[in-house]
């Protein structure tokens, strides 16, 4: 029986022997967490969606106190996002 919508091929992946924490630090967290390197990859997204969260909050957080305060922070964090993504794309 044909599939109405075919599946892709499983992304490349690596079983590791080592640990949660080494695991994710020798393949890149980010790595890891987006791309399924490992097996670790559901760890480290639970991770990574928990360090979004609690950045959010924190500039939620600000927003009730200063908005003027929030919006800058808001604009370094994207700021240090551009920066970073330019550095690691090596453009």
């Amino acid at each position: 029986m044909n599939e109405r919508i075919p599946r892709r091929e499983a992304p490349d992946f690596r079983d590791s022997e080592d640990g949660l924490i080494s695991s994710i630090v020798e393949d890149g967290f980010l790595n890891v967490a987006l791309d399924d390197a490992n097996q670790y990859g559901p760890h480290a997204m639970i991770i990574f969606l928990g360090f979004a969260s609690v950045l959010t909050g924190s500039i939620l957080g600000l927003a009730m106190i200063d908005p003027l305060i929030s919006a800058g922070a808001s604009i370094l964090l994207v700021g240090a996002l551009l920066i970073a993504k330019f550095r690691f794309s090596g453009r």
